[in-house]
């Protein structure tokens, strides 16, 4: 591929890379929303730092709070973040693809760049950086089950 066209294309892959990032981010908040993490958000922001913390550690670990007014709460927290989840990850889902999709993109980025002499170092260590965190959020997905589990351990402890 001749210079002349690399960096054209360069700069159509770079647009696109935008393009899908500004869909990814809609499609994402209309996830949020329809899930109920949004209002959930809303519900916390009235919480003190403190009581937020005790939620999110509860959540998280699978347990029930150590205060009983805080578990309707976070019932709510778990149900709503258990919800969304599965929106974004469950088999078949857009969501679960993005970061491969993107690392795709980022590599195709990185490839026109360097053909057509438009990288520099800093080019090169960014564009690794772009690919590498796309790929390795592929990795956090086997953590989803077991963020899962937890979730339902903590609504029934707070039941």
């Amino acid at each position: 591929m001749s210079d002349s066209l690399a960096t054209p294309l360069f700069y159509v892959t770079l647009a696109l890379l935008v393009a899908f990032l500004a869909l990814w981010t809609v499609i994402h908040q209309r996830l949020m929303t329809e899930r109920g993490w949004t209002e959930w958000c809303r519900t916390a922001e009235a919480l003190p730092w403190r009581d937020r913390w005790e939620l999110c550690r509860a959540t998280l670990q699978g347990r029930a709070v150590s205060e009983p007014r805080l578990a309707a709460l976070a019932v709510q927290r778990a149900e709503r973040c258990h919800a969304w989840m599965d929106g974004c990850i469950r088999p078949g889902s857009a969501m679960r693809w993005y970061p491969l999709w993107f690392a795709s993109l980022c590599l195709l980025a990185l490839f026109l760049a360097l053909i057509g002499g438009t990288a520099d170092w800093f080019g090169h260590r960014v564009g690794g950086a772009l690919v590498g965190g796309a790929l390795g959020a592929l990795l956090t997905y086997p953590w989803y089950a077991l963020l899962r589990k937890r979730m339902q351990r903590c609504i029934d402890a707070n039941r």
